[in-house]
C-alpha cells in the first residue's frame, strides 16, 4: 500500500469517529466524495478524504442537517475550484506579460523602433520640401491671377461701354412700346364708353316704351269701367 493512503481504521481514529460512521457518511455524501479501494476491496483514504470527513464531523457536531452540510461542502468545493482557476489565470497572465516584455526588449523590436524614428525624420523632410514647393506654386499662381484679373477688368470696361449703348437703344424701344400700349388702351376705353352710352340709351328707350304701354293699359282699364 502506498504511503499516501491509510486504512479506514486509521482514518476513523484521525477523524474521531467509529469505522461504521465513516462508512455511513461515505454512502450519505457519495455525490461529494469517492473513496479509492484496493484489490481486496479495502477502502484507501487520502489526506483530502480525511479533511472531508473532519468537516462533516464538525458540521454534525453543530447540529446541522444533511442537506445543509451538503450545501456548505458544495460551496466550499466551488470556491476552492475558483481559487485554483484564478491562480492558474494569474500564472498564465504573468507568463504572457513576461513574453511581451521579452519581445519588446528584443533586438528585432529595437531595430523596428529605430526604423520608425528614421521614417519620422524622412516624413518631416518630405513635408518640408512639399511645403516649399506649394509656396512657390502659390506665388506663381498669384502672379498669373493678377495678370488675368487685369485682362478681366479691361473686358469689363469694354462691356460697360457696349452695355451703355445697348441700354440707350433698349430704352428707345421701350418708349415706343409704351406709346403703342397707351394708344391701344385709349382705343379700348373709347370703345367701352361707346358701349356704355349705347346701353344707357337703350335702357332709357325701354323705360319710355314701358311707360307708354302702362298709359295705354290704364286707358283701356278706365274705359272698361
Amino acid at each position: 500500500m502506498a504511503a499516501k493512503y491509510i486504512t479506514i481504521s486509521k482514518a476513523a481514529s484521525l477523524v474521531g469517529e467509529k469505522v461504521f460512521i465513516l462508512k455511513q457518511w461515505e454512502e450519505e455524501y457519495s455525490d461529494l466524495i469517492s473513496i479509492k479501494r484496493d484489490d481486496k476491496n479495502a477502502r484507501l483514504f487520502t489526506a483530502e478524504n480525511i479533511e472531508f470527513f473532519q468537516k462533516v464531523k464538525a458540521f454534525k457536531d453543530s447540529n446541522m442537517d444533511t442537506q445543509t452540510i451538503k450545501q456548505l461542502l458544495q460551496n466550499q468545493r466551488t470556491t476552492s475550484t475558483s481559487s485554483v482557476q484564478e491562480g492558474n489565470d494569474a500564472t498564465e497572465l504573468q507568463e504572457t506579460l513576461s513574453k511581451i516584455t521579452s519581445f519588446i526588449e528584443s533586438q528585432e523590436v529595437q531595430n523596428m523602433l529605430k526604423l520608425d524614428e528614421r521614417l519620422e525624420k524622412l516624413e518631416k523632410n518630405v513635408v518640408s520640401s512639399v511645403s516649399e514647393k506649394i509656396t512657390e506654386t502659390a506665388k506663381l499662381q498669384t502672379e498669373v491671377a493678377r495678370f488675368e484679373f487685369s485682362d478681366v477688368q479691361d473686358m469689363i470696361t469694354s462691356l460697360a461701354v457696349t452695355a451703355e449703348a445697348e441700354r440707350a437703344s433698349y430704352k428707345e424701344e421701350i418708349e415706343v412700346e409704351r406709346e403703342l400700349a397707351q394708344k391701344k388702351t385709349d382705343e379700348r376705353e373709347e370703345r367701352f364708353l361707346t358701349f356704355v352710352r349705347e346701353h344707357q340709351y337703350r335702357s332709357e328707350r325701354m323705360k319710355q316704351e314701358q311707360k307708354s304701354g302702362l298709359g295705354f293699359l290704364k286707358q283701356i282699364l278706365s274705359f272698361a269701367r
